[in-house]
């Protein structure tokens, strides 16, 4: 992550990096009375920031975040000795629109806030870019004492090391290893009353290919029908729009389906998300019309509405006496599709609504279990970063049963925070155009749940072919 970052930008650049450390350090770090901490969040990574204080503001770096933005903390301050901050100011440009403008800049003078942890200073800021509907997210600290290491120098969070999980790929049954006893005695089945079993698969996208199937008449989703048949409620991520109207947006990729898809999608899937980076493909019309077409067909959905409100609502099953709340998010941009109080759109995830509407889940839905599908992470990366674990373990907090996500179009990791499952990408489940094995390659994943929280879950892998097609991996050996 580290070469995405430019230390010194323009006129900065004349500075050398000899002199910067002359005038910032003095030859006295150590004896440095206090320091800046910031966490910058940008398209579901996170990096950190320490700077000390000192004299020569214009020293500071211009960071360069993902190529779209540019982070700055200017703190000012006696260097050296004792040196302490006599005020902070950060600065957001967007890169993205003509000369760079600065969308943001915040300023702060002691006192400081009480607590050194992130974001006790600022709060967390929120910088947007109008251009493709971006933004970065940041919070900032101030610390005692020097930096733990190389100051005014960004870098990645560190990832937490996965827990309690077998292998990727292994298609067995999978308990988490601290609730197995507890878990298959049947005592504490009887004390938890009826069970339901849900499954989740990852990106089901009917266009192109697996459209082209639709339309010739066969079934994308035959081959693996009858074990989906198997569990109680079957929910999956739609990543296309489903309609006739629209215009595509200018980007590299824009899915839309022909609405004769949608007898094959309900024949299949009981729930759909549409909480992802794709369903605004074609615009709000479009959209819209989507959401007439599904609820037509009586096909629930969650993560997306006509206004805030109904995007943000929980989808309530009622199965086997089971109350069971399911929320979706989308966390990939562009944000710009966001619902709002009277415009139609996705879902956002906003860490504090997020985490608001678990709680009211509970509380006004009157929910038994709450599980999260996300929208997240970074394509192609095999193993869940900072941000998704960070945001996994504040749901699970706010009281989610389980999360699961997708997005990447590859598996990534799972794992096992307090007892609670966390799936963090099942992959492509229907979806031409890739073709690398990892890109083709998906999980089914099975949840047994009962008022206890998730009794046993396991995945099962499954494998597309050229046009989009999953198979389940043991009869997928030769696919082209």
């Amino acid at each position: 992550m580290g070469s995405s970052f430019t230390h010194l930008r323009r006129g900065l650049g004349r500075i050398t990096a000899a002199t910067f450390w002359a005038f910032t350090f003095c030859g006295a770090s150590d004896a440095i009375a206090e320091h800046l901490h910031c966490e910058i969040r940008y398209a579901s990574q996170s990096w950190h920031l320490d700077a000390p204080p000192t004299e020569q503001p214009l020293l500071a770096r211009q960071h360069v975040v993902g190529q779209r933005f540019a982070f700055r903390a200017i703190v000012r301050g006696q260097a050296g000795e004792g040196g302490r901050i006599e005020h902070v100011t950060t600065q957001v440009f967007d890169l993205e629109a003509e000369q760079e403008p600065l969308v943001q800049q915040l300023r702060r003078s002691p006192p400081w806030p009480l607590g050194s942890e992130v974001p006790s200073l600022t709060g967390w800021q929120h910088a947007y870019s109008a251009v493709l509907g971006r933004e970065l997210v940041y919070g900032c600290a101030v610390r005692p004492g020097p930096p733990p290491g190389a100051a005014d120098v960004v870098v990645p969070q560190p990832e937490p090391k996965s827990s309690g999980l077998p292998p990727l790929w292994r298609p067995g049954p999978v308990l988490p290893e601290p609730e197995r006893t507890a878990s298959t005695s049947a005592a504490s089945m009887a004390d938890a009353g009826p069970s339901v079993r849900l499954a989740f698969v990852g990106d089901v996208m009917l266009a192109d290919g697996p459209g082209r199937v639709i339309a010739s008449g066969r079934d994308p989703f035959a081959h693996v029908a009858e074990r989906l048949r198997q569990a109680d409620v079957r929910i999956g991520n739609l990543e296309c729009v489903i309609a006739r109207g629209g215009r595509a947006l200018v980007k590299p990729w824009t899915f839309r389906a022909h609405p004769r898809v949608l007898p094959v999608l309900k024949r299949h899937l009981d729930v759909v998300s549409v909480a992802n980076n794709h369903v605004g493909d074609f615009g709000r019309d479009a959209f819209t019309e989507m959401l007439g077409h599904l609820d037509a067909s009586g096909i629930p959905r969650v993560g997306g509405g006509r206004n805030l409100a109904e995007a943000h609502r929980p989808l309530v099953i009622e199965k086997h006496g089971l109350r069971i709340a399911l929320l979706a998010y989308d966390e990939f941009f562009p944000r710009s599709f966001e619902a709002g109080p009277d415009r139609p759109g996705s879902a956002w995830s906003d860490d504090e609504q997020v985490a608001d509407d678990i709680r009211r889940a509970r509380t006004e839905h009157r929910a038994d279990l709450v599980i999260p599908f996300m929208h997240w992470g970074s394509e192609g990366e095999p193993v869940a970063n900072a941000r998704q674990r960070q945001l996994a373990r504040l749901m699970i907090d706010a009281g989610a049963d389980a999360v699961v996500g997708a997005h990447p179009h590859v598996v990534q990791d799972a794992e096992v925070y307090r007892g609670k499952p966390v799936v963090y990408s099942l992959g492509n489940f229907v979806f031409d155009g890739f073709d690398s094995l990892d890109q083709r390659t998906g999980w089914m994943l099975f949840l047994t749940v009962d008022r206890k929280g998730v009794r046993q879950w396991h995945v099962e892998p499954v494998r597309t072919d050229v046009d989009g097609v999953p198979h389940p991996l043991r009869n997928a050996k030769a696919l082209p």
